[in-house]
């Protein structure tokens, strides 16, 4: 069988079957990756965590079985001779794949990458609203207060590269009765929300606020990918990395990126 699409449903079962049981960062860092490839195409790295997951399962598979709060033990057993059906599939159409993959990763680099290009923008950021401050004898500008003069300059750096961008408009229960606006690169199944810090917003009060967000946006059918851009010029929230991390860990199936800059 040479099916990628088939293989990657199997994967999908096998890791959210894994994931009801463990989240210990032995196996949940590998499971993240493999979810990570298959969203990218990265043959040699799906095939990497196919065998790390066989390998924990044979490291792990006694505990599962005499663990009595486990339902599905069957599952995971089932899960063993899966994954190992995967793997032998993977090696013996070893070249097969490669070529199918080579042909869209290099469709995809000819347009670079939709995570490269935000990134580069969510890092540059700060230093396009510096520079817009410095206008020839002191011309108006676009002075990045608050959240919507985020969103208006992200919108227009956007506009470089991404042609089809729709306004994701909602009013979440944090926000009273402001409504806020996310972007969707529909095409790229990716959605872009902005926040600025100010007083009363700090690391707390922004958790809460995205872990609302990440929610919203599980059952998005458009949404595979979220991209959280949070501006915080006066450099309130304390341990950014930290920060961006732990809220990773809360997304579960949704591919979440936190960008805290600068």
């Amino acid at each position: 069988m040479k099916n990628m699409e088939i293989i990657k449903i199997r994967l999908n079962e096998i890791i959210n079957c894994i994931k009801e049981y463990s989240s210990e960062p032995s196996i949940s860092t590998i499971y993240n990756y493999l979810l990570n490839a298959l969203d990218e195409n990265d043959f040699e790295v799906i095939l990497f965590c196919c065998k790390e997951i066989e390998i924990w399962y044979q490291k792990n598979i006694n505990n599962i079985l005499s663990n009595e709060f486990v339902y599905n033990k069957e599952a995971h057993e089932n899960n063993i001779l899966l994954i190992r059906e995967v793997i032998d599939n993977l090696e013996k159409n070893y070249e097969f794949y490669q070529q199918k993959f080579i042909v869209k990763n290099d469709t995809k680099n000819l347009i670079i990458s939709a995570n490269e290009i935000i990134e580069n923008i969510v890092n540059k950021f700060h230093q396009v609203v510096i520079q817009l401050k410095d206008r020839y004898n002191k011309r108006n500008t676009l002075d990045v207060k608050d959240e919507y003069d985020v969103q208006d300059l992200l919108h227009a750096l956007l506009r470089l590269y991404f042609d089809d961008i729709r306004p994701e408009e909602w009013t979440p229960s944090y926000a009273g009765n402001s409504s806020r606006q996310d972007f969707l690169l529909k095409s790229e199944k990716i959605v872009i929300e902005t926040k600025k810090t100010r007083n009363g917003l700090d690391n707390k009060e922004l958790a809460n606020e995205l872990i609302i967000d990440i929610a919203r946006y599980k059952a998005h059918p458009d949404c595979k990918k979220l991209i959280c851009f949070v501006y915080d010029p006066e450099n309130r929230i304390k341990n950014p990395r930290g920060f961006e991390n732990d809220l990773k860990e809360k997304a579960d199936n949704l591919n979440v990126i936190i960008y805290i800059r600068p």
